[in-house]
């Protein structure tokens, strides 16, 4: 029920490949590329993973949140999903937390979709969050749908981040 978020999963992954990991200061930033023969998965009725899509995972510690960006094989932006998670745990060289069941999805056409509402209402009903948790869940999604419609999330380096899969060289004049 509660989805577990470990920096470093995607290495082990079958599905995924050319994993990458960049720290800036505590920020850490993990890249991988999807396999030519993965399966597609969907989100809302929204291809997020299939040959060649990629993903980035961006852990941001000073907001305590985590933030997923995909994008097709073509390098176009899909959405961001935000996990509504327990606090970010540093432990060295590597960030884990687990969700408190709710979660955000963010397409490219700016719709913002609360997502398992109903599995959260039942895991609080049977008291498999702590009450501090379920505040924890509720404020965090309040606050991550206002910041979003006041578009000061997710910030301007996720917000704004985008790939170029075009490998090719100039050619020289």
């Amino acid at each position: 029920m509660f989805q577990r978020f470990n920096s470093g999963d995607w290495r082990a992954d079958a599905a995924m490949t050319d994993y990458r990991a960049e720290w800036f200061n505590a920020l850490l930033v993990e890249r991988a590329a999807w396999t030519t023969d993965a399966p597609e998965v969907e989100l809302m009725d929204t291809v997020i993973g299939g040959p060649g899509f990629v993903w980035f995972r961006f852990w941001l510690p000073e907001l305590d949140q985590l933030v997923e960006k995909y994008f097709t094989a073509a390098g176009d932006a899909i959405g961001f999903y935000l996990p509504v998670c327990r606090p970010l745990q540093r432990d060295d060289e590597a960030y884990r937390t687990s969700d408190l069941i709710l979660a955000i999805w963010y397409n490219a056409d700016k719709r913002v979709s609360v997502l398992r509402e109903a599995e959260f209402d039942e895991a609080h009903r049977r008291q498999l969050l702590s009450t501090e948790e379920a505040e924890r869940a509720e404020t965090r999604i309040r606050e991550l749908t206002a910041a979003i419609f006041r578009d000061e999330f997710p910030p301007p380096l996720v917000r704004n981040f985008a790939i170029n899969t075009d490998n090719s060289t100039p050619a020289s004049p």
